[in-house]
């Protein structure tokens, strides 16, 4: 009786330290969990960093823009660009990319 008690006490001790183990490694706030919200982070601040940039550009274009601070030649540039034209005396240089290795 004595044995069925140690080996009892141990085989609980046991199974308890592997269900707290296993979910501390595949619970919900366990170590592969924190891994895949770590990841996740790190993709949402990317994002965020490349929206930081397109917002500070486009914030750079509007204030070219506004009507108290027009900067007439980027106005000439874009509307060139957005038109496809050119002045006549002007001369276009087209340049290919490079081919892809």
């Amino acid at each position: 009786m004595d044995a069925i008690k140690r080996f009892g006490t141990s085989a609980f001790l046991a199974v308890a330290i592997a269900y707290f183990g296993y979910h501390a490694l595949t619970g919900e706030q366990g170590v592969l969990n924190w891994i895949v919200v770590k990841n996740e982070i790190r993709a949402a601040e990317a994002e965020l960093a490349i929206a930081v940039a397109e917002r500070e550009q486009l914030e750079e274009t509007a204030a070219r823009l506004r009507s108290d601070s027009l900067d007439l030649d980027y106005v000439e540039e874009r509307a060139r660009d957005i038109l496809n034209v050119a002045h006549p005396r002007e001369f276009i240089v087209e340049i290919e990319p490079a081919p892809q290795r």
